[in-house]
């Protein structure tokens, strides 16, 4: 944890050796999601190639496939983001700020980061004439709190390091390595460069500090789990990392298995065997190994033992169910579903109470950052003077599930709240077909158009006048 400016000192150590963990585990969980799994377990894959020509290596990817599902369901289905009635300044400002910087597919990114690092981060500047908002990768971030306060952020550090090549005096070429810094106070932002020699900083050889205009930090985290005692959020690997690792290293073995049976060694007498030219000695032309008996001890057959198939294959399942329990996640969240479990859309809601609980978490800390970036968008390109923009200051975000729509069970449910007084006809609209402003208005008259249309054609019943019969005379 850092609680002031000291390791931008020169002569300080480059990186501060307080975030080698915390940069650790950003290195190892990236190897994760992108597949290198080999460098991770390094001592798993060491153990499955003892005594083998070629390691044996299947990689199951879960972390990246877990991190995908989190990221779909927060953001595969676009929110909905107003700011104002249609037409207002408020929305065409909001509206040119997401189509300029395609924030969603931004957001999206972010959201990447913060399953599998725990932390994302959003970063407003100012380029080109607009407001930018990008992600920024959480191994550059270095965050400066209050000594008393670990929630009290003083300063956003972000430092990233390159390599040039210059031409010395000698002719030679040589390769430095420079630190490249920028320290986001509110209201300005100091920019740094060091040199980098031995693993320490120079004196900085460039410095210049720069005026935002908006007195707030335009660097806006957003964290995972996170705690009273931390600044950064918990990853969602660490969890799963050793289930993850005896699943490789298991179905490793099980194909070891499968691949001795598929070829398997064999006994027998000796005249099978066939002289190599190239060394004279007798060996077996097959497959597997061969090893030679006396004719009359044994008769030839093949070599048999128990690979305890079914108990790895029950070690497998439970591996699984503790997978699925600690990554709050479900078979059917994967597609893996039993028929019958889920026939509408409320029954795959239950089955998916765990991922859906998850992402929810992960809404509540997405939701005001999302809206914070947007409103220091609005607030930058003011303070730069881009004509026609107003502050963002009421921002809603209609969060979506991201599960497929029961088209039928929306339906019959709409049309019961409507029939029983429950809702208006304008409400149950927008919330089946999105419809807003003068579309959903357009939408309401025709259908009381057609009401009153069909109405008018139903065929009238004409009754036969009513007469008394006529009573007889007593």
């Amino acid at each position: 944890m850092l609680t002031n400016l000291d390791f931008l000192k020169p002569g300080s150590a480059w990186p501060p050796p307080t975030e080698f963990k915390r940069l650790e585990l950003y290195s190892t969980n990236k190897r994760l999601f992108e597949g290198d799994h080999a460098s991770v377990f390094s001592d798993w894959l060491k153990l499955i190639s003892e005594g083998q020509r070629e390691p044996y290596l299947i990689v199951l990817n879960w972390p990246k496939r877990q991190t995908l599902l989190f990221a779909d369901l927060l953001l595969g289905e676009a929110p909905r983001i107003t700011a104002g009635p249609v037409g207002s300044d408020e929305q065409k400002t909001l509206e040119r700020i997401l189509v300029n910087n395609r924030l969603l597919n931004t957001a999206y990114e972010v959201a990447i980061d913060v399953d599998r690092y725990g932390t994302g981060l959003f970063k407003v500047r100012f380029d080109n004439g607009r407001a930018v908002i990008e992600g920024q990768q959480p191994a550059v971030w270095f965050p400066v709190v209050a000594p008393n306060n670990v929630k009290d952020i003083q300063a956003h550090v972000l430092a990233w390091t390159y390599e040039e090549n210059t031409m010395e005096s000698t002719g030679l070429v040589e390769t430095k390595t420079y630190l490249q810094v920028e320290v986001h106070f509110k209201g300005r932002i100091e920019s740094r460069k060091y040199l980098i020699v031995n693993g320490s900083l120079s004196e900085p050889i460039e410095q210049n500090e720069i005026s935002t205009g908006v007195n707030e930090f335009l660097i806006v985290p957003v964290n995972n789990v996170v705690t009273t005692d931390r600044v950064t959020g918990l990853d969602g690997y660490s969890d799963i990392k050793g289930i993850l690792r005896e699943l490789e290293n298991r179905i490793a073995q099980i194909g070891r298995i499968l691949n001795k049976h598929a070829d398997p060694n064999l006994y027998g007498p000796d005249t099978i065997l066939e002289e190599d030219p190239a060394t004279g000695q007798l060996t077996y032309q097959g497959g597997g190994k061969y090893f030679p008996v006396a004719a009359d001890q044994h008769p030839p057959g093949y070599v048999t033992w128990d690979g305890q198939l079914e108990a790895a294959y029950k070690q497998l399942d439970w591996l699984m169910s503790q997978l699925y329990a600690l990554s709050e996640t479900s078979a059917a969240a994967f597609g893996q579903l039993q028929a019958g479990l889920a026939e509408s859309g409320t029954a795959l809601r239950r089955l998916l109470m765990a991922p859906l609980a998850r992402v929810n978490r992960m809404r509540l800390n997405f939701d005001p950052a999302l809206k914070q970036a947007l409103r220091l968008a609005s607030l930058l390109e003011r303070a730069q003077g881009v004509p026609g923009v107003v502050e963002l200051t009421d921002i809603h975000i209609d969060w979506q599930d991201g599960l497929p729509d029961d088209d039928v069970e929306l339906t019959q449910n709409e049309a019961q709240r409507y029939a029983a007084g429950l809702t208006s006809l304008e409400s149950a609209l927008r919330r089946l077909y999105n419809l807003e402003g003068e579309a959903l208005q357009e939408e309401i008259n025709r259908i009381r158009q057609e009401q009153v249309h069909s109405a008018a054609e139903l065929p009238s019943i004409q009754l036969p006048p009513f007469e008394e019969e006529s009573q007889g005379e007593i």
